[in-house]
């Protein structure tokens, strides 16, 4: 197999999970027609391998596509991401969709790295405060801006912990109420007694008041948003990612967590907190994810298209012609 893209000459990346392909970060491949392809990270163009090299990798691509319950499909193309960071796009009749939250890791990992550059500039800037007021302290004279800046970082902090609006919602009387960081602390999920899976119980400045269907969804989703500013780790979002794999479905997983968390506000879950916060994000974000996706999945199925019919010319010029006539009455059957 050969280790560079042939349109754009980039190497290819290594993968450890298709012993027999170990080449290519992204893998198409379509069983029926007995063709892979390696996915060029850089300029996205579709590299067919080798006949010979092609068979026992697309069986393993089949079987690890099955296996992995975070995938998506259209009519003529799925996507599967698995944790180990291969991409698999399979070709064909489409398994039955499944919710793709592993989109959701890049995310969290931005959202994590924001929050370290914020942290490490403000470790900075108070060391270099402390220290120019210790060795320099004409400067804070000369700049007088500079002697300001720990208190203010001390108001943004305060803003963004108590005093920033996080979503809006109307009372029961019909009075609309802007929900402020500081009121989303006692925010919990619940059985809804009304015969909904859930309702968002959330106790603010006005009293407390009782949410159900989208407004519930709505809602939730801008308070978890909030309280994932941090972002996470992998191994946070993969425990996420299985927690709703387990549960077969997002709208199954909120109801559990409703059930077995019943009286625990979302901030206060004992050390599963982040994982299960996540979950909770991944979850009330499926129906936008899934319209993301599709738009990844449009731009896959064109270029399939367009690798299908080069490959369909390169393989009948390497078999004989008896060969391809007969394979084609197998699949007439």
């Amino acid at each position: 197999m050969y280790s560079a893209c042939l349109y754009c000459n980039a190497r290819f990346a290594a993968n450890e999970v298709v012993e027999q392909f170990a080449i290519g970060r992204r893998l198409a491949f379509d069983s029926a027609r007995g063709r892979l392809w390696v996915v060029c990270e850089k300029c996205g163009r579709w590299n067919l391998s080798p006949l010979d090299e092609r068979w026992e990798a697309i069986d393993s691509c089949e079987r690890l596509f099955r296996s992995t319950p975070l995938r998506a499909s259209t009519d003529h193309i799925g996507l599967a991401k698995l944790r180990e960071g291969l991409e698999l796009v399979r070709i064909g009749a489409p398994t039955k969709p499944e919710f793709a939250a592993w989109r959701y890791g890049r995310e969290f990992a931005k959202r994590r790295r924001r929050t370290n550059i914020i942290g490490w500039s403000a470790i900075t800037m108070a060391f270099g405060y402390y220290a120019t007021r210790h060795f320099a302290p004409g400067m804070l004279s000369a700049v007088p801006l500079v002697g300001m800046l720990p208190q203010g970082f001390q108001y943004y902090v305060y803003y963004r912990q108590w005093l920033r609006p996080v979503a809006k919602l109307q009372l029961h009387d019909g009075t609309p109420y802007t929900l402020r960081a500081k009121d989303v602390s006692e925010s919990k999920v619940e059985p809804d007694p009304d015969g909904g899976p859930w309702r968002l119980s959330l106790l603010h400045g006005r009293g407390r008041s009782l949410l159900h269907g989208s407004d519930a969804e709505q809602v939730l989703g801008r308070i978890i948003t909030h309280m994932n500013f941090e972002g996470g780790k992998q191994d946070a979002v993969d425990t996420a990612t299985r927690r709703l794999a387990e549960a077969g479905s997002a709208s199954a997983f909120l109801a559990q967590h409703a059930t077995a968390n019943t009286g625990r506000v979302i901030g206060n879950l004992g050390a599963q907190a982040l994982d299960v916060r996540l979950a909770i994000e991944m979850a009330l974000h499926e129906d936008t994810e899934r319209v993301a996706l599709e738009g990844d999945l449009a731009a896959l199925e064109a270029a399939w298209k367009d690798a299908e019919q080069i490959a369909a010319i390169a393989d009948r010029l390497l078999l004989p012609e008896w060969v391809s006539d007969r394979v084609q009455r197998f699949r007439d059957r």
